[in-house]
C-alpha cells in the first residue's frame, strides 16, 4: 500500500501536519505535488479540459481535479496495486490505524474506492470489522475527497473516464450514478477534517467568494446537462434504484 498526501508545494504548514497525522498512526507517506489551477494558462486549461462539460468549474477546482487525476496516472504508469490517498487537511482518529490496516489486507480485487471520510448516504448492511465498531459499506450519495483508499482497477478506470477534466474530484454520487467504479465507505469515518480545512483552497479570497454564487448555478446547468446526455440503459438503471432499492434500504449519515 502507497499513501499519498495531495499538497500544494507553497502551503508548507499543511503538508507538515497530514505528514504528522500520517506519523501518529505509524504511516509512511509520499508526498503529491498539487497542481494550482489557478497558475495555469487559459491554452492549458483548454487543453486539459472538456470545452463544454467542464463549464462552471473554477480554477482551482481544475487544479484538484488534475491533481487526483494525476495519483491516479501515476498508479497506473508504476503499477501500484492499492493506495490511500490523503488531502493536507485530514484528521485521523485513535481507530483509523486498525481499519486501515484491515482495507490494505482485505480489499477488493473489482474497481474500488473506499471512502475514510463521513458520507451522506449508505446503503444498510455492510461489512462488519473484526475488533472494530466500523463496517464497510455501499456508497448512495457522498462528496469530499480529503481520505479514501482506491485499488488499481479502479484507477485505471477513473484515469480514462475523467480525462479530459470534466467533473470536480469528489462528485462521487455521479460517479456511482454512471456505474464507473465500485463506491465504499467507513462507516463511522476515520478520516476527519481538520480546522484546516476552514481555510478554502478552492475559494480564494473576496472576489472569488463574491461569485461562488453565479458559478455554482452555471456548474448546476452544467451538470445537469451532464446527466440529460447519460445512456438510456444508465437513467434507466437509476430510475428503478430510486424506487426499488432507496425507499427500502437507504440510511442517512448521522
Amino acid at each position: 500500500m502507497k499513501v499519498f498526501i495531495i499538497n500544494l508545494e507553497n502551503y508548507a504548514a499543511r503538508k507538515e501536519h497530514a505528514l504528522q497525522q500520517c506519523n501518529s498512526i505509524g504511516l509512511e507517506a509520499d508526498v503529491f505535488n498539487a497542481i494550482d489551477g489557478r497558475l495555469l494558462s487559459p491554452q492549458q486549461i483548454s487543453e486539459k479540459t472538456h470545452p463544454e462539460l467542464s463549464v462552471g468549474l473554477t480554477e482551482s477546482e481544475i487544479g484538484c481535479a488534475l491533481s487526483h487525476h494525476g495519483v491516479y496516472e501515476k498508479m497506473v504508469r508504476e503499477n501500484i496495486e492499492l493506495a490511500l490517498v490523503l488531502e493536507d487537511d485530514v484528521l485521523f482518529d485513535d481507530h483509523s490505524r486498525n481499519v486501515i490496516d484491515y482495507l490494505s489486507n482485505h480489499f477488493p480485487q473489482r474497481p474500488t474506492l473506499c471512502l475514510l471520510s463521513e458520507v451522506r448516504k449508505y446503503l444498510r448492511g455492510g461489512e462488519k470489522i473484526p475488533t472494530s465498531d466500523h463496517k464497510i459499506v455501499n456508497v448512495s450519495q457522498a462528496a469530499l475527497a480529503h481520505a479514501y483508499f482506491i485499488n488499481l482497477a479502479a484507477a485505471k478506470k477513473l484515469y480514462e473516464f475523467m480525462y479530459p477534466i470534466w467533473l470536480e474530484a469528489d462528485r462521487w454520487t455521479f460517479l456511482i450514478e454512471s456505474d464507473v467504479v465500485n463506491i465504499k465507505a467507513v462507516v463511522p469515518p476515520i478520516g476527519h477534517l481538520s480546522e484546516l480545512s476552514f481555510e478554502s483552497t478552492i475559494w480564494h479570497g473576496g472576489a472569488e467568494l463574491e461569485s461562488k454564487k453565479v458559478v455554482r448555478e452555471l456548474r448546476k446547468v452544467t451538470v445537469k446537462k451532464i446527466r440529460n446526455n447519460r445512456p438510456l440503459k444508465i437513467k434507466l438503471k437509476n430510475s428503478l434504484w430510486r424506487i426499488f432499492i432507496r425507499p427500502f434500504f437507504e440510511v442517512k449519515q448521522d
